[in-house]
């Protein structure tokens, strides 16, 4: 867990928004946040989950087992301190401001993350988190295919 509380710490979130993507399966791309915004509004994708009502679209509901309990509160702090340094005006969409959605969706992805792992499930969060760490916004999702930004 260190290890990963480590690499929280050492991202920079969000900080490549906009920049090229290599052309990868199952990625759409969104150039800007105003993109992907369109692209969500056209219905071919849905948000991220971001809130802890939302269901895992990937599993499902999934009850968090308590062993897991503190390693998540652990997450928790380290993503609240790595991702309240990096409020990018890449999150801003006149008259919008997604910084608080765009932390939260990251919070979401890595408690799935650690869920997903910890049960042997496809790595469908591992994924998402990936992008989260190469300073992307994985904004989106539809089946078999995740929105980056």
């Amino acid at each position: 867990m260190a290890g990963h509380l480590q690499r929280i710490a050492d991202t920079s979130y969000f900080s490549r928004m906009g920049m090229p993507i290599p052309l990868t399966a199952g990625v759409c791309v969104a150039s800007s946040l105003a993109e992907a915004m369109e692209v969500i509004e056209d219905g071919a994708f849905d948000w991220m989950p971001s809130s802890l009502e939302d269901v895992d679209p990937f599993h499902g509901p999934q009850a968090t087992p308590v062993e897991l309990l503190q390693p998540r509160r652990q997450l928790n702090r380290a993503l609240m301190r790595a991702l309240s340094a990096h409020a990018h005006d890449s999150l801003r969409v006149a008259p919008h401001d997604f910084h608080v959605v765009a932390r939260n969706a990251a919070m979401y992805g890595y408690r799935h993350w650690i869920l997903e792992r910890h049960l042997g499930l496809p790595p469908h969060w591992q994924r998402v988190i990936d992008w989260y760490e190469r300073g992307h916004w994985p904004v989106g999702h539809a089946p078999g295919q995740l929105l980056v930004v």
